[in-house]
């Protein structure tokens, strides 16, 4: 059930979503947002204040199945008998988490982190197919991908937009390149 929204195409999670945040009173939230408390219709997708939020809250809904999957094979992993020893330790569930779940799930964490700045360098399809104007309202949801896109397809300067994937490219590597050097420790054997 988690997993459901990964495995949808971009493009319908977008459409999708279009339909749930229509701004008028026939969209799946406005319209009960209006029934039961009168409020009138937001502009989830057309205000520059929201539209950035709500493209954000949409991308953390399509990629939370693969986070769940991913964090419950890295606690299946970690032995039994490790809870089973701070408990008999005497210690709590709270400090057992921050002391044996969270220390033994930080090679998990950090292919996370990895995984969600590709996401987020890489949002194009859905601001793409989500959005107004396609990175709209004002440029509130453009993202670099986008601006790629329009550079080429729309202004045909070819050229510019080669250099900008290329350097979309470099940013990606890097940004991967410093995470992992940088939430890089001596690895826990258990």
């Amino acid at each position: 059930m988690f997993f459901f929204p990964q495995v949808l195409a971009v493009a319908i999670i977008g459409v999708l979503f279009q339909q749930i945040l229509r701004p008028d009173t026939s969209g799946a939230f406005n319209g009960p947002l209006h029934a039961l408390l009168g409020i009138g219709p937001v502009g989830f997708l057309t205000n520059p204040t929201v539209a950035m939020w709500t493209v954000l809250g949409v991308l953390v809904w399509q990629a939370v199945g693969f986070y769940v999957v991913l964090f419950s094979a890295g606690m299946v992993s970690i032995p039994q008998d490790i809870y089973e020893a701070a408990e008999l330790d005497g210690a709590s569930r709270v400090s057992m988490f921050f002391r044996v779940t969270l220390p033994l799930l930080f090679d998990t964490i950090q292919v996370a982190w990895v995984y969600l700045g590709i996401a987020a360098f890489d949002a194009f399809a859905l601001v793409q197919v989500l959005t107004v104007e396609q990175g709209g309202p004002d440029g509130a949801t453009t993202v670099l991908a986008n601006e790629i896109y329009r550079s080429n397809f729309v202004y045909s300067r070819a050229g510019y937009a080669s250099a900008m994937g290329v350097a979309l490219f470099f940013l990606t590597l890097a940004f991967a390149a410093l995470t992992i050097r940088i939430t890089r420790r001596e690895r826990i054997e258990f």
